[in-house]
């Protein structure tokens, strides 16, 4: 139907989907009076059933064969403040029997829950039919940041923001905005009005923000599991689950631009997300000049410096899953889940503020493990599960999980390092302090001299244990003789815990009352420390991850191997609070 349009870049018009018709419909556009043809490169899907409001974000990129030499108007995703005014222009056939040029001043009144996204209330001056698909302005930037979408019954109308461009295709999202941003790298900045903004104390003024923009737009396509990486590595605690996919290196520097700033000394987000590509594509000058002049003017050079220089860190990435009783409640449990990148970047992803009984628990940290991991192989580094877990739970067979559907003869442990922890060791201070000290005392020293045997008829009581583990400082690691819901083991776990052994290790079997070298027990335990003799107690989670593997071959101990690891310095983040019909026009 006849609506409105804009260049956004040279050749390429941003309009409504229910404007122009659906993917490679071909259009008749009309430019200073002149028909050209052109063709629907993506459109949102259509609406289905007896719906016939264009479901959320109606929005379609028109491509113009062979037009060039036309203005294309600036877009931003940062968004004015409600009440602030904005200027909606398009075309109206108000007071006229063809379409003509209108433009109107409005206002951003609010926002509209339109599932799965959001739309924007504009009203003062009246939204007109054919005005669907023109562009919405902010007047302090100069920046496009909405397309009028459809009136409103009282006066105004509802625009689509711009981020709806990101559930597009990816490659047509890709190609309009790295068209555009290159064009307004390259175009004449001196022949742009002044506007507001690009005077104001903000950390990244829109002038350079379309210098940085230029600059990703020449940078090679990466998948969007390392955006989705590179934005939690740089958002650090304040990055959130995405509204939208991550499709390209300018869509997360629109989302760091979009969080609260840091504290005065501290980069900016973006900013630390160029010094990261800046390391990692040295061969572009242009991106570092950029950095480096921003971090000046800031007075956040040394920290800048630093980033630029760091060497990429080798620890392991890894999932945290914790599990924790509802208060007294040991049959149901609060599941929450990170994904931990290094102590500055742990970032939220489930967080089930109702407790549920262990069954359901267990299916919902099993149908979100795949997909956290998937998101972490973007860091190219070796992946951990980490189960912080109640006493109870210690011995739950986590570790054999096969949650891959197509590839059933792969188990959770044995293809990634898999490691439990002690839920109450790792929430009390004195515990921890205990943990901190021996796994400094014995960081250095390889497991045949720090790793002990707790045997099946060992008898000794709690105090006895307690003067044992803490009259040998060095000791990091106990193998014990079955499970903790038996004794001795849980005499040993429980006074092992407290008094700060980094590791504890055991096999699913049971004693058997048998003696000597025939007990199976004692045979683990002692191929255990020949496996683990050459290993220190930081390496642990690899090292047992190989024996896994090699179980899995040979069908020896190892498969049922269960390793309780603790390094202090890998800690979840403190308890945050998380965010928890009107008729188109044409």
């Amino acid at each position: 139907m006849a609506g409105s349009g804009f260049f956004v870049a040279p050749g390429m018009i941003l309009t409504c989907a229910h404007v122009a018709g659906p993917t490679a419909s071909q259009v008749r556009v009309q430019w200073q009076g002149v028909p050209h043809l052109g063709t629907v490169l993506d459109a949102s899907p259509p609406p289905t059933g007896a719906a016939t409001l264009w479901p959320w974000p109606d929005l379609a990129v028109i491509r113009v064969d062979g037009l060039t030499g036309h203005p294309c108007v600036w877009l931003t995703t940062r968004m004015p403040g409600l009440g602030n005014p904005c200027v909606g222009a398009g075309y109206t056939s108000t007071l006229a029997p063809a379409l003509k040029p209108a433009v109107g001043l409005l206002h951003l009144t609010g926002r509209h829950d339109f599932p799965p996204g959001v739309l924007l209330k504009i009203s003062h001056e009246e939204v007109t039919p054919g005005m669907s698909g023109g562009p919405v302005l902010d007047p302090a930037t100069g920046g496009v940041w909405g397309v009028v979408k459809a009136k409103r019954d009282h006066g105004g109308g509802f625009v689509a923001p711009l981020i709806g461009l990101r559930h597009l295709a990816p490659a047509v999202h890709r190609a309009l905005w790295r068209a555009h941003d290159l064009h307004h790298r390259r175009a004449d900045h001196h022949r742009r009005p002044a506007f507001d903004a690009d005077r104001s104390g903000t950390y990244v003024v829109p002038a350079e923000e379309r210098d940085l923009r230029g600059i990703l737009a020449g940078l090679p396509e990466i998948p969007a599991e390392q955006h989705r990486a590179d934005y939690e590595r740089s958002a650090g605690p304040l990055a959130k689950p995405p509204s939208a996919p991550h499709h390209d290196y300018g869509d997360v520097a629109a989302d760091l631009m979009g969080l609260v700033a840091p504290p005065a000394g501290e980069p900016p987000q973006v900013l630390a997300y160029a010094a990261d590509l800046a390391r990692r594509h040295g061969e572009l000058p242009e991106l570092r000049d950029w950095l480096l002049y921003r971090a000046g003017r800031l007075g956040v050079s040394p920290v800048i410096r630093n980033r630029l220089t760091e060497t990429s860190s080798t620890a392991p990435v890894s999932v945290m899953v914790r599990l924790r009783p509802a208060g007294n409640n040991h049959l149901r449990y609060h599941v929450t889940m990170w994904r931990y990148v290094d102590a500055d970047h742990v970032v939220p992803v489930v967080d089930d503020l109702d407790a549920v009984p262990w069954p359901e628990a267990r299916q919902r940290v099993q149908d979100s493990l795949v997909e956290q991991i998937r998101q972490l192989t973007a860091h190219e580094r070796d992946i951990m599960v980490e189960f912080i877990l109640p006493q109870e739970l210690l011995n739950e067979p986590v570790h054999s999980w096969a949650l891959w559907r197509s590839r059933r003869w792969e188990t959770l442990g044995s293809k990634y390092a898999v490691v439990v922890r002690d839920l109450e060791r790792l929430e009390d201070a004195e515990s921890m302090a205990f943990l901190k000290r021996r796994w400094r005392m014995t960081a250095r020293q390889f497991l045949r001299s720090g790793l002990v045997s707790v045997h099946c008829d060992d008898r000794r009581s709690h105090e006895a244990m307690w003067a044992w583990i803490g009259g040998h400082p060095l000791l990091s690691a106990v193998a014990l003789p079955g499970p903790p819901d038996d004794a001795p083991s849980r005499v040993a776990l429980e006074v092992a815990l407290p008094e700060g052994v980094p590791a504890l290790a055991w096999c699913g079997m049971r004693c058997e009352k048998c003696s000597g070298d025939a007990c199976p027990v004692r045979l683990f335990q002692s191929a255990l420390a020949g496996s683990l003799a050459e290993t220190r107690h930081d390496a642990l989670p690899q090292r047992v991850l190989e024996l896994r593997r090699a179980a899995a071959a040979d069908n020896h101990w190892g498969r049922d191997l269960v390793l309780l690891w603790d390094d202090p310095t890998r800690r979840p983040p403190r308890q945050q609070m998380l965010p928890p019909g009107e008729a188109e026009v044409a």
